[in-house]
């Protein structure tokens, strides 16, 4: 690993955010459902969270045009905390005509974030280096797993046992802490170095373009700014490869998430709601599982990422068709524990290759346009599998999904090729 150092700081901060993200939503979640007892008021949170983060996800390439990586992540984590620190102030006292506030204290928390995990994603390559890249993103990936889960497990438990306020205090330290470690990010030197180079070519531009006027100037390079992530994935065979791939997968992404699954735990295996409980946790438990996998066998995986992907495509695509026709409880439970290493291992393995085949200089802006395209798949995929559940019935839904992942499979044999080797065409 070429900074170790700065790897294990980013890790650990990141993955305290990460918790603290986690325990926040379900905390603010909590006390409005309290507010209100309506699902409806509460599910405006997650709502507002998304559309923090496509914002920010839109506008991310102006804002890295301006400040390096780990300043951006430095600046978004100091944000963070004081965001949160008035979300704290408002949820002490609150009250309904406060909801309306804490919502917009959220969508402005989920801005600041939205820039977080492109220049995470970024900052991760260039601190592991090429030949350990695979188990950095793994054990980022494990851990992302882990924290999700306790965070959801052990945020009801906080919540219940020291009210939500209280918890708010908790998971202010917990940002806290977390912003101290990124503190301590060092910006790596390729970068800084592409960072200087970008200026100077960008100055080059200034004087080649000196006829135009600067306002057109201004505009034209706002523009080229937010452009040129989404030109970078679409001119590289191999990123261009893995977003159809992606936008395949991405169109049945909801598949997964708890008001569906909650359906198929009452309608297709019948059991009671308990059930759901183990479906999530048996999920969570197989993700990890894979990340325990591809730490321990990096070299392996890597002398063959084509054969991982199509692979992992494949089981979970065959896996994901018996889910949706059994009836069985237990061969569902042991299904979704069965499906995690396999997507955690495809999900991953891809990341690298297209991390990989991405040109350095352009990584940040790439990660921020594909982040922004799966913010934008997953939202339409809700509301797209919710009508087709009420529709056609949940066993189609996850027929469906079954048959895209073979689709995807099906892509990623088709070229193989791009797979292997890195395209470093710009």
């Amino acid at each position: 690993m070429k900074d170790p150092k700065h790897y294990r700081l980013l890790w650990t901060g990141q993955s305290l955010s990460n918790l603290a993200d986690s325990l926040y939503i379900l905390t603010v979640v909590t006390i409005v459902y309290t507010l209100t007892g309506s699902a409806l008021f509460s599910s405006l949170i997650p709502l507002a969270r998304v559309a923090g983060q496509l914002t920010c996800g839109l506008l991310a390439p102006l804002i890295m045009d301006r400040f390096k990586l780990t300043s951006l992540i430095k600046l978004s984590q100091l944000l963070q905390v004081i965001l949160f620190g008035v979300l704290v102030l408002i949820t002490r006292s609150m009250n309904t005509s406060g909801i309306p506030l804490a919502l917009l204290m959220v969508a402005l928390l989920s801005f600041t974030d939205g820039i977080t995990t492109p220049v995470r994603n970024s900052l991760i390559p260039q601190y592991a280096g090429k030949d350990t890249l695979l188990k950095a993103n793994g054990l980022m990936a494990t851990t992302d797993q882990m924290v999700l889960m306790l965070g959801w497990a052990g945020g009801g438990v906080l919540v219940s046992r020291i009210g939500g306020p209280a918890a708010m205090l908790w998971i202010l330290a917990l940002y806290g802490l977390s912003l101290a470690l990124t503190l301590l990010l060092r910006e790596p030197m390729a970068q800084a170095e592409a960072a200087v180079d970008s200026v100077a070519a960008r100055e080059a531009e200034t004087v080649a373009e000196g006829q135009a006027t600067a306002e057109k100037q201004k505009t034209a390079s706002a523009w080229s700014s937010i452009k040129e992530g989404w030109q970078t994935m679409w001119r590289n065979s191999t990123l261009r490869l893995i977003l159809t791939m992606e936008i395949v997968e991405g169109a049945v992404g909801a598949s997964w998430i708890g008001a569906l699954l909650l359906v198929y735990v009452t309608e297709q295996i019948k059991q009671d709601t308990e059930w759901y409980g183990f479906l999530n946790g048996g999920y969570f438990a197989g993700a990890i599982l894979g990340g325990v996998i591809l730490v321990s066998l990096t070299k392996r995986l890597m002398r063959n990422p084509a054969l991982s992907i199509i692979t992992g495509a494949g089981v979970m695509g065959v896996m994901t068709l018996i889910f949706a026709y059994t009836t069985s409880p237990w061969l569902a439970l042991f299904l979704t524990v069965a499906m995690g290493p396999f997507q955690q291992v495809r999900e991953v393995t891809q990341r690298t290759v297209f991390q990989q085949a991405c040109p350095e200089p352009k990584l940040p802006k790439v990660m921020s346009a594909e982040n922004t395209l799966n913010y934008t798949l997953f939202g339409l995929s809700v509301v797209l599998l919710s009508w087709m559940t009420d529709r056609f019935g949940i066993t189609f839904v996850y027929t469906l999904t079954g048959l895209f992942s073979l689709v995807v499979c099906l892509i990623a044999i088709i070229n193989r090729n791009k797979l292997q080797t890195r395209d470093s065409a710009s």
